[in-house]
């Protein structure tokens, strides 16, 4: 330990002091409030100029940040010159930089973490060509330092290991199909393996309904094809139409069974469709419920429905063998020598490295053990591929140290490891066989073949996952269909347009990552995505159909981030705007300058029926502002959210007389997203939260201070190369990606 803290002490002892004109302004403006038992802002700047090189950075750039706003010092206070001030940012950012590069870069470690649900559900459709929606059986992944693909969040429980048996089993049911006898394959659920709902009870043998409700049943579809349901039922007649059931697959409407029969004599239905592979939700809901009680004929009083079965038989077009099912056994000899074979093609690819002849052979023992029927080689085959699944070297992406390393080192990755966080960084999926080869040539061994790989994954479509999981996850409007506004102040606004306002977002990161944009077109583009429905909500020209097309956008709405509806949404409340929210959310993830969390007793802006609530949002603002404990932080916060007015809290822009001036701690004045936009895209704060949440959604770790000096590599690249594919190459470049520290 002692080799490392000399190495410190003499990086210290090089660097210049901290410039005096810093140290005065800050003791002559700054620190009578902050210091002391309880400095404001939990910022001890006695502390930090005791410290000085040795300060946390995080504090240093709290200081340049404040006094670049003109948020310090408060309104009141003893302030500098304008002079001076500009003066003191320009030595002390001279003097933080030359911090940075005096210090080693440290690539820190991640610990082992299982495969995120998206990363899931993508490795195994890349590996076997099945898509299962794992989002059924596991639940959201949580989300640390902004994403949910970190290392210190992806556990592994036991009721996770449990779920993901399921959907292993359920792939290989999926990947490799037994030989078929020629009839083609049928289920048949009674009425005690349905699920009754609604005003539905069992009698005998069917379930009687008498007003609304259902049967469903949980069936697997073993490929995509037609597929029959077959219906059984009869009804108790009233009215002047039969029984009727809606038949669902997937929650989605294929039919409808009428019933005209009695219970003498039960009717039978057959409804055809087409059924995509996996495990859907079948159900049959008794929808058309009557009842008049003063009908002079009591025969026609009361309609009720009954339910005998129902039955799923396909696919019509029968059963194959698969693409994953035939590579795996195309080989010679008997059953086991067949999937021995197979085994050493395809469990690299699953276990992202190299295998041994004794984890193929303890692999084949298990398949023995567990398959249905020992001697075909398609159950030993489905046995295996579950077993391969439910392992931890597939479910966990692990760096192994090895045995001869000394803790605290520094070890560089090897071609298998490189490969595996290439490609679920760019891709959110395992490596392709291309990136395998070369991990296995020692291509990726050197930073030039490091780089050359990133840019053919980059060019690649498997890419968008980045615009898809990142760009979402850094924008915080991964969840926006479940932020449905309020319906009665805004109707028609459903899921379907709050999906279509996500699909924007991603087209626009997916079109300058793709192109080789300058990042600030994120901010102030000319253009945006939409479709037909997008393009009516936002009152721009007609465009008809689904399908999402770039069109330029006039200079009033403008394009770029901060004119879509998925930002505008997802920074308001349900019923309306939030300049407080959309000014906090421009603060943290646009400008990478989070304000400080409330200080006990800031009160709230008053809630619908209590006093103050009719006035204008920006009176109750400014009302809010007058408590010291609100101000500092309000001052930028609520300036920059006004700044969006225009925008309604659906995203719609809003002619007339709207407000959205806002003032700056400096002085500087906004007038509408307009200056918004030339505020953001100019600076240097954008550009840092990029590269800081592409860096951590890399690495699957936090950034740390100990990450600084790499930060400052990745922002000066963007200062000379403002593309995101630039960004990438330089992330993908350094120690933190290439090296890890042993624990």
């Amino acid at each position: 330990m002692l080799a490392p803290l000399l190495l410190a002490a003499t990086l210290t002892a090089d660097l210049p002091p901290l410039p005096s004109q810093v140290n005065d302004l800050i003791e002559s403006n700054c620190i009578r409030c902050h210091s002391g038992d309880k400095p404001k802002g939990g910022l001890d700047l006695e502390v930090v100029l005791e410290d000085g090189a040795d300060a946390n950075l995080e504090d240093w750039r709290k200081i340049q940040l404040v006094l670049n706003s003109g948020e310090m010092p408060p309104e009141g206070e003893k302030a500098p010159t304008p002079s001076d001030r500009g003066q003191a940012i320009s030595n002390l950012q001279h003097w933080v930089r030359q911090l940075l590069e005096a210090r080693p870069e440290d690539p820190g470690a991640v610990g082992a973490r299982r495969l995120s649900r998206s990363e899931l559900r993508e490795t195994l459709r890349d590996l076997t060509g099945i898509d299962i929606d794992v989002n059924r059986h596991l639940p959201a992944d949580p989300s640390s330092d902004g994403f949910d693909n970190q290392g210190g969040a992806l556990s592994l429980s036991p009721m996770i290991v449990e779920r993901l048996f399921r959907i292993a089993e359920e792939v290989a049911l999926s990947a490799v199909i037994l030989p078929q006898a020629d009839e083609v394959p049928s289920t048949r659920y009674e009425i005690d393996h349905l699920t009754i709902s609604g005003q539905g009870r069992v009698a005998a043998d069917h379930a009687f309904f008498s007003s609304r409700g259902g049967a469903s049943t949980q069936h697997f579809f073993p490929a995509t094809g037609t597929y029959k349901i077959v219906i059984e039922g009869w009804g108790q007649q009233a009215g002047d139409e039969p029984v009727r059931f809606g038949v669902k697959v997937a929650n989605q409407r294929v039919g409808i069974a009428e019933f005209p029969e009695t219970r003498r004599s039960p009717g039978i239905r057959v409804i055809e469709t087409r059924v995509q592979q996996g495990s859907h939700p079948v159900s049959a809901n008794f929808f058309n419920d009557y009842y008049r009680p003063e009908h002079p004929d009591p025969a026609q009083r009361d309609r009720n429905a009954a339910l005998l079965s129902i039955e799923i038989s396909g696919p019509e077009e029968g059963l194959e063998a698969t693409g994953f099912q035939k590579m795996a056994l195309k080989g010679e000899g008997d059953a086991v020598d067949r999937l021995s074979s197979g085994i050493r093609q395809w469990l690299p690819r699953f276990w992202r490295r190299p295998v041994t002849d004794i984890e193929v052979d303890a692999l084949v023992s298990t398949a023995q053990r567990a398959a249905t029927d020992p001697t075909s080689a398609e159950a030993l085959l489905r046995a295996s591929l579950v077993a391969a699944i439910v392992s931890p070297r597939f479910l966990l992406r692990t760096e192994p140290d090895p045995s001869d390393v000394t803790s605290g080192s520094i070890r560089t990755l090897n071609g298998f490891e490189i490969a595996t966080r290439l490609s679920f960084f760019l891709w959110g999926t395992t490596p392709d066989k291309e990136l395998m080869e070369a991990a296995e040539h020692g291509d990726l061994d050197q930073i030039d073949g490091i780089r050359r790989h990133a840019a053919r994954l980059l060019v690649d479509s498997r890419s968008r996952s980045l615009s898809r999981e990142f760009a979402t996850q850094w924008l915080r409007i991964r969840d926006l269909g479940e932020r449905v506004p309020d319906q009665k102040i805004f109707p028609g606004i459903g899921k379907n347009l709050l999906k279509d306002m996500r699909t924007e977002t991603i087209e626009l990161f997916d079109h300058v990552l793709r192109n080789r944009r300058p990042i600030q077109e994120l901010i102030d583009a000319s253009y945006t995505f939409v479709n037909q429905r997008l393009s009516k909500h936002y009152g721009l020209a007609p465009l008809q159909g689904g399908k999402f097309r770039k069109v330029e956008i006039g200079d009033s709405r403008g394009g770029g981030l901060l004119s879509q509806g998925s930002i505008l949404l997802t920074t308001s409340t349900r019923q309306r705007t939030s300049p407080v929210l959309r000014g906090k959310w421009i603060l943290e993830v646009l400008l990478d300058d989070p304000p400080p969390s409330p200080p006990p007793g800031a009160g709230t802006l008053p809630q619908p029926g209590e006093p103050g609530a009719d006035l204008p949002l920006r009176e109750q603002l400014e009302i809010h502002r007058r408590e010291p404990a609100c101000s500092i932080c309000h001052r930028r916060m609520d300036a920059l959210g006004f700044s969006l007015e225009r925008f309604n809290a659906v995203g719609e822009y809003r002619q007339g007389e709207v407000d959205d001036r806002g003032e700056l701690p400096d002085g500087e004045l906004i007038a509408g997203v307009r200056d918004l936009r030339t505020i953001v895209a100019r600076s240097d704060g954008f550009s840092r939260s990029l590269a800081k949440n592409l860096l951590t959604y890399a690495l699957g770790r936090g950034v740390t201070d100990a990450d600084a000096r790499a930060l400052l590599r990745l922002e000066t690249r963007l200062r000379a190369d403002p593309t995101i594919g630039d960004l990438i190459d330089e992330i993908v470049s350094l120690g933190a990606f290439r090296m890890r520290k042993v624990p």
